[in-house]
């Protein structure tokens, strides 16, 4: 058994599994000291990224990064990367009696992974509390203290903020400066004050 998981072909998806079993492991633990793991990866700060921010907010979005905390859809890419490739090599080798290069195995798991990861994200968003929950639609979280994750927002070019309500869940919601000349850069603290369409209308944290 450990020389097929450790096999060529099936390497990398062993580390994805296994991957996700040790996180799954450090979770539980976790939970017992009353910490959760959930939230880590939100609140890592992003590091500058030198392309349109409306462009990565766009793809981000396609792949419902944004319904999920990221930690959960990195688990489920994993467990689906690592078992696309174990039944992909397990079908090949039954049927045909032979094993596909890693080569092709693993950007067809991945690409494969990724896509079934963004359908699957939409049904968990469904099932734990969803991070832009229909409050946001409403006035409840004017005042709300946000800090700028993606992008540099200006008037018309709203970018990608972070704000944590008052039952410990984070939301993620597009801002823009209130004030027609004002620029908000990545990390910087805002202060939500307005409700529009698209976009939340926002004034700098002093």
């Amino acid at each position: 058994m450990l020389d097929i998981l450790l096999s060529d072909a099936n390497f990398w998806f062993s580390i994805a599994l296994a991957t996700v079993a040790i996180l799954f492991i450090i979770e539980i633990v976790g939970l017992v000291f009353g910490i959760s793991m959930v939230g880590l990866l939100d609140d890592m700060p992003n590091s500058n990224i030198d392309v349109e921010s409306s462009s990565i907010l766009s793809f981000g979005s396609w792949l419902n990064l944004d319904r999920v905390p990221l930690l959960i859809w990195l688990v489920v890419l994993l467990t689906i990367f690592g078992l696309l490739g174990f039944v992909t090599n397990f079908a090949t080798q039954s049927i045909a009696n032979i094993t596909l290069p890693v080569w092709v195995t693993l950007p067809f798991s991945a690409i494969v992974g990724t896509l079934l990861t963004s359908k699957v994200s939409v049904i968990i968003a469904v099932v734990i509390p969803k991070f832009q929950t229909s409050a946001i639609q409403n006035d409840d979280f004017i005042g709300a203290v946000a800090h700028i994750t993606i992008g540099i927002a200006s008037k018309g070019n709203p970018a990608e903020a972070k704000f944590t309500d008052d039952y410990s869940q984070p939301h993620y919601v597009l801002v823009e400066p209130f004030e027609d000349n004002e620029l908000f850069k990545q990390g910087e603290r805002v202060i939500l004050v307005k409700k529009t369409t698209h976009s939340w209308l926002a004034t700098r944290y002093q």
